[in-house]
Order: structure tokens, then C-alpha cells, then sequence
């Protein structure tokens, strides 16, 4: 004959209801989960910003050997001495052409500077009434010229001229007619148009760079 049921303890009854708390705890919490999932999670996708905008990592301070100054170089009457020689002829000699300013108004006599440098490492000797003095304008657009101080005057110096190393001196023609003149033709002189032209000047076979300036 079987036994009638008899209840149960009631701490049996206290852990079932426990257990079924934790059970609906439990699925509740994965319900959010899943929720949380799906609309993305809040502000914790958001990416972070990047290092490389800092501007101390793309813009470094120049260093100072790179800072340019603002110091003009000081005027000499000597120049770097480049060559190797240790004698000096004509042919070394630099000569340099400069008008006394870039352009001249109308009523402005121009005036012209020659520059000789002796850049080897030997004395440099050279007579000039041998190897004269030149100073002689072209037009710049047509390349014709129209002028030389020797054509109707004499060279501005013709003595010996002596050159230490590295040394330069220089000579100015004080002023110009703007008139146009040719080997043993000054009998018709005219005066020259405004526009830009070319200096160039000369020791003897020894002729500078072209220096540009303009008549107004």
C-alpha cells in the first residue's frame, strides 16, 4: 500500500523560487543584450580621434643653421681668391659690369662702373694701354650697338694696373651723352631712344657679363 504524499520541506520551496528569480534575471539580461546589439551600442562605436592631427608632429621647428638672416654682406675690395694658380695673366682676370642704377630718367646722364678681380693666387700685372679700359652699350631687343666709350675718348686709365690676390678695383665712367657713336665715326652723334639696354665692358680681350638698365 503506497505512502500518501507528504509536503515538502519548505527550504525546497525557497530554493525553486530562487533558482526561477535567477532563471528570469538571466533572460531578461540576454533580451537587453541582444537589443543593445542590434541598435548599435551607444556612443561606445564612435572612433577615436586620430594622433596625426597633432601639429607639433607634422610642423617641426626649422633648426637654427637653417634660420636665413637678414645681415647684407659687407662691401670689400678683395674677393675670395678660387683659383689654384699661383700666377696671374689677363686671361684670369673677372671683369664685372654695373650700371650706377637700373633705370635713368630722361634728363640723367648714366653712369658705369668696371670691376676687375684677380682671383688666382699670384700677383697680377697688365698694362692697359696694351689692354684698354672699355665700356660699350647694345640695344637689348635688337643686339646693336650703339655706343663705346672708346670710340671718341680715350680709355679711362692706361697705366699698370696691379692686382694683389683676391683684389678688385674698380673704375667709373661718371656720365654718359646718350648719344650714339662708332669706331672713328663722331662726327654724327645721335641721341639714343628710351628703352632697356646692354652694358657690357672690357680689359682688353677680357669682356663681362652683360648688365641690363633702361633709358626713360
Amino acid at each position: 500500500m503506497s505512502q500518501p504524499n507528504q509536503p515538502l520541506p519548505r527550504e525546497i520551496y525557497t530554493r525553486r523560487r530562487i533558482a526561477a528569480v535567477v532563471v528570469l534575471v538571466v533572460v531578461i539580461a540576454l533580451i537587453w543584450w541582444a537589443v543593445s546589439s542590434l541598435t548599435g551600442g551607444g556612443d561606445d562605436g564612435d572612433p577615436a580621434p586620430a594622433a596625426a592631427s597633432s601639429p607639433a608632429a607634422s610642423s617641426p621647428a626649422p633648426s637654427p643653421s637653417t634660420t636665413p638672416t637678414s645681415t647684407a654682406p659687407a662691401a670689400t675690395t678683395a674677393a675670395p681668391t678660387t683659383s689654384e694658380k699661383t700666377d696671374c695673366s689677363l686671361a684670369d682676370l673677372r671683369v664685372e659690369a654695373a650700371p650706377g642704377q637700373p633705370s635713368f630718367g630722361p634728363d640723367t646722364a648714366p653712369n658705369f662702373f668696371l670691376t676687375v678681380t684677380n682671383p688666382t693666387r699670384g700677383d697680377c700685372r697688365v698694362d692697359l694701354s696694351d689692354h684698354p679700359l672699355q665700356f660699350e652699350v647694345f640695344t637689348l631687343t635688337t643686339y646693336q650697338r650703339v655706343w663705346a666709350d672708346t670710340d671718341c675718348n680715350r680709355p679711362e686709365d692706361a697705366g699698370e694696373l696691379r692686382l694683389a690676390p683676391g683684389a678688385s678695383k674698380t673704375w667709373e665712367l661718371t656720365s654718359w651723352s646718350r648719344t650714339t657713336s662708332a669706331p672713328d665715326g663722331c662726327g654724327d652723334r645721335r641721341p639714343v631712344d628710351p628703352g632697356s639696354y646692354l652694358l657690357y665692358t672690357h680689359v682688353g680681350d677680357v669682356v663681362s657679363q652683360p648688365a641690363t638698365f633702361n633709358l626713360e
